[in-house]
């Protein structure tokens, strides 16, 4: 079947739609407000944790489910379509200060009764050691999360747009759009008729999805050439998670803060000292490190932290992606794509879908 899709919204999701797309030789067409780095998008303020398990501390199973199906679809995505960027599966940490070891079994049971027992284990010192050489010493026990990954955002977003016109995508950047309705985008004072229409714009849509709400993220870019470490690590706070992500050339991405509020402005001097307090507890060397840039963004999530695909006639939403954007965004367009083609929602995930179409089971 070859048909027109219009996508709004030029995001990790919205992207990876119009990759998918194409692939099925629809004609697809991607209008997005910002420049081709997706500057304009919660999409470029992320650190690209690909931690499925670990998130089922805070998160319902769903979540992981879903993460693990985008977790192994993600080598394929940057083979298949050319994108360049870093991407490496070599596990996670979670660890704590000694003055919040309380965190670690609480953290552990939500992974076991959430049924993600299987992903990780336990280790000691040793084991740590050998995993992190240089992580600091202080830190005697942690888990380990073997199978969990990491991208780069900025890599994404920086090649993707190389490859979607590979792919014969039309990609409008700089192009607000301004009304979405079933088959039409109006965009720049035009209006655009699709066989269907995918919106995946984020907070932009929150005019027209009731309960999206926006929810502020704050990350920092360190140059800190005295520093090796060689995946993730997440360290345990009685307020939020924190989290060193490390990037080739001793670049490393310290995040996230989740404050409720709806504010776009600069990184907090409370946030920075938090996420920079917590860099250099995990080692040393961090405090000759470089910052490079500190960026903030506004997530779209629902009230329950879960994302929605929303399915009318003519209009797909997908939204509410929350933290978990890049976790979560293959699976969410491979099920979005399948939704346009078959008319079936995913019975499995029937908890994210807002139509009836959930109960009429698995697209093949």
């Amino acid at each position: 079947m070859s048909l027109s899709l219009g996508i709004a919204g030029g995001g990790v999701i919205g992207r990876l739609c119009a990759l998918k797309a194409s692939a099925r030789d629809w004609k697809v067409t991607l209008f997005e407000r910002g420049d081709e780095a997706g500057n304009a998008s919660c999409s470029s303020v992320a650190a690209g944790m690909l931690a499925p398990w670990c998130e089922l501390d805070a998160a319902e199973k769903i979540i992981a489910d879903l993460g693990a199906i985008s977790l192994g679809e993600w080598p394929t995505i940057l083979d298949n379509f050319g994108i360049e960027t870093f991407f490496q599966q070599q596990g996670s940490l979670v660890v704590a200060h000694i003055g919040d070891r309380d965190e670690m079994p609480r953290f552990a049971r939500n992974i076991r009764a959430r049924g993600g027992e299987k992903f990780f284990f336990e280790i000691g010192g040793e084991e740590l050691a050998a995993l992190e050489p240089s992580l600091d010493k202080s830190f005697q026990n942690g888990l380990y999360f073997p199978c969990e990954g990491q991208i780069d955002p900025r890599g994404f977003m920086a090649s993707s747009p190389q490859a979607m016109r590979a792919q014969k995508i039309d990609v409008r950047l700089g192009c607000n759009v301004e009304n979405i309705a079933p088959h039409e985008i109006r965009a720049q004072g035009e209006n655009f008729r699709f066989d269907c229409v995918l919106d995946c714009r984020g907070y932009g849509a929150a005019s027209d999805m009731p309960g999206l709400r926006a929810v502020r993220g704050e990350i920092i870019h360190l140059h800190a050439p005295d520093v090796r470490l060689n995946r993730p690590i997440r360290l345990l706070h009685p307020r939020w998670p924190l989290y060193v992500v490390p990037r080739p050339d001793q670049r490393y991405v310290v995040g996230a803060t989740s404050i409720e509020a709806e504010d776009s402005s600069p990184i907090s001097v409370r946030s920075a000292l938090e996420l920079l307090s917590a860099a250099f507890a995990l080692h040393p060397g961090f405090a000759e490190a470089r910052v490079i840039e500190t960026l903030t963004g506004l997530r779209p999530a629902f009230p329950d932290n879960l994302p929605r695909i929303h399915h009318g006639a003519g209009l797909l939403r997908i939204n509410g992606l929350y933290r978990h954007g890049y976790l979560l965004a293959p699976a969410l367009a491979e099920l979005a794509c399948r939704l346009i083609e078959t008319g079936k929602s995913d019975a499995v995930y029937a908890s994210i879908f807002e139509t009836a179409e959930a109960a009429k089971g698995i697209a093949a």
